[in-house]
């Protein structure tokens, strides 16, 4: 125990249960082998210990791996619990932690489990993507748009469907960047002011697929930035798929736009009629929980004073909940929303539904009558006033009277304004509703998806390819470690 050599007490049973992290610490479990195995082999490199003896300690942590992580270790974390049980199986285990900090160690372990959990949620972001463009793909009919979460303007489902792709897009963007700034390595940091050994940094960032190395040791150990950073961007992605969700609650009820598949549902365990959107409604609190996560990680990071601080500790169950829940939950939301069946034909009767096309009345008057525009606005406005959502000529030009403007407005003009059909495919500008643009955005997606599984795949290959060679390290040695 690492105690020993200072305290001449063993640690108060409830303090130890305090401070104690072998609980969640098998999230980083497999990753501390690979730590261990690294390290050893940059040992080696430097001429600290034999071929035989880095064979021997990579042998006894393949066979700590092997026999899995115990709920019952008697040791303070992970770390403590793999050199006490190497140390077990051979003597050398103490030579394992030469050169060494608990505290680059963790870093290091933390990087790792947040840059695969990162592309976990990449990969999840993409099926979202996905299925979403799809969708939009066999979406092109009319349906009311809202603001302030009243009826305000016709649109198309697939013109909607894209606003959810677009920012589920942006939160893959996000998951990118923070992975490239999260996979550099602490490891040869020591406790914080490096170490007198000379240990090749470079080639164990390697070994373990980092993209490189955090240079300052103190700033390696000391920073929990990509902590926050790892949890911000489960946040963020978590409010879009809250956003998301919200409204699959509420088309599922009284607006009768969503037809929910069983599979993401529920009944009551009274009212046998009753069709729940549960599913959708734990996607929205789970958003509320990850938001407090974040919260919580930044206020225990707030006031560290350089370097390491043992608060840090609590900051590691924060991520390992964030970032597995998060993909988790955009897995669900995907296949969810796969399933998810839209009554085209209620969306359809209610896209004029609240005289959705007042604006384009508005517009019609601006640009065939020269009426400027906060006079037309003003017009349409007494008309919506007194409760007419389909206006005729008589109504129009009576309107415009009141307010001192003579127009003459023409059948066909009016009509035309009124067509939700015309006033939809009347937007044409870039990002606007008419089918061809949608089209074009659906199609530029698509593109800009291959690309973004181009970019996930080499991401995964790069990491794998320095595994790969820690792999081959350690089978020049007679260890197969990766089996």
């Amino acid at each position: 125990m690492l105690r020993e050599s200072r305290m001449k007490k063993g640690m108060d049973p409830k303090a130890l249960r305090l401070t104690s992290s072998i609980e969640h610490d098998r999230n980083i479990f497999n990753y501390d082998i690979l730590v261990d195995v690294a390290h050893v082999l940059t040992l080696r490199k430097g001429g600290y210990l034999t071929d035989e003896e880095v064979r021997e300690i990579i042998s006894a942590l393949k066979k700590v791996k092997d026999s899995g992580f115990k709920d019952d270790w008697p040791y303070e974390d992970v770390h403590e619990a793999i050199e006490a049980e190497v140390t077990k199986i051979t003597p050398l285990g103490a030579k394992m932690h030469t050169g060494r900090s608990r505290n680059d160690e963790v870093a290091t372990c933390l990087r790792m489990f947040a840059r695969d959990h990162l592309l976990n949620l990449a990969d999840s972001i993409l099926s979202a993507l996905e299925i979403l463009l799809k969708k939009a793909e066999k979406s092109h009919f009319l349906i009311p748009g809202f603001t302030h979460l009243q009826y305000a303007q016709p649109t198309r489902l697939s013109h909607h469907l894209l606003a959810y792709h677009d920012m589920l897009s942006r939160d893959f963007e996000r998951v990118v960047e923070a992975f490239r700034r999260v996979n550099r390595s602490p490891l040869g940091s020591a406790a914080f002011a490096s170490t007198g050994y000379n240990l090749d940094r470079v080639y164990a960032a390697r070994l373990l697929g980092f993209d490189g190395i955090v240079e300052n040791s103190e700033d390696a150990v000391s920073s929990r930035d990509f902590i926050i950073e790892s949890i911000f961007v489960s946040t963020s992605t978590m409010l879009s798929v809250s956003r998301i969700a919200e409204e699959i609650v509420l088309f599922s009820s009284e607006f009768g736009f969503i037809v929910l598949p069983d599979e993401y549902s529920s009944t009551s365990s009274i009212m046998p009629q009753k069709k729940n959107p549960d599913v959708a409604e734990l996607l929205r609190a789970n958003a509320g929980k990850i938001a407090g996560n974040l919260t919580s990680a930044m206020m225990i990071y707030k006031a560290m004073p350089f370097s390491y601080n043992r608060d840090f500790q609590e900051m590691n169950p924060l991520l390992y909940e964030s970032l597995k829940r998060t993909s988790l939950a955009v897995e669900v939301f995907a296949s969810m929303m796969d399933k998810i069946k839209f009554n085209e034909e209620v969306m359809k009767e209610k896209a004029t539904k609240g005289f959705a096309t007042a604006t384009e009345l508005a517009d019609m008057l601006v640009i065939k009558y020269g009426v400027p525009f906060r006079t037309a606005h003003r017009i349409v406005g007494r008309i919506a006033a007194k409760g007419i959502e389909k206006p005729g000529v008589e109504d129009v030009n009576a309107a415009a009277g009141e307010l001192g403007v003579k127009l003459k407005v023409k059948e066909e003009d009016l009509l035309e304004a009124l067509n939700a059909e015309k006033v939809v495919e009347n937007r044409k500008n870039i990002g606007g509703t008419s089918k061809a643009e949608v089209e074009r955005m659906i199609k530029g997606r698509k593109e800009e998806l291959r690309s973004k599984k181009t970019l996930l795949r080499k991401l995964r290959g790069e990491v794998g390819m320095g595994l790969k060679m820690l792999y081959e390290e350690a089978k020049k040695l007679g260890v197969e470690i990766n089996a």
